[in-house]
């Protein structure tokens, strides 16, 4: 099943960097050159891509944009 986790031990090398594995990679379909953001919590780390949190980000951002815009806005009644 696609969903079942993937439970793998995984070694930080000596620059710092942790090889996911094949299977992870492919799940994910992470290729070379995707970029990722860490994130901690805890003890943990969690590792999302990067996109996924920006277009979140921007998302947010422009519904806020658009209530301050809105909140601007003079409401008239306009009789039907």
């Amino acid at each position: 099943m696609p969903d079942d986790p993937i439970l793998a031990v995984v070694k930080v090398l000596p620059k710092g960097a942790v090889q996911l594995p094949p299977e992870v990679r492919e799940r994910l379909r992470l290729k070379p050159g995707t970029k990722l953001i860490a994130v901690t919590a805890g003890d943990a780390v969690i590792i999302r891509r990067a996109e996924v949190v920006l277009e979140r980000r921007a998302s947010r951002g422009i519904v806020s944009r658009l209530r301050s815009v809105f909140s601007q806005v003079p409401i008239r009644d306009v009789e039907t």
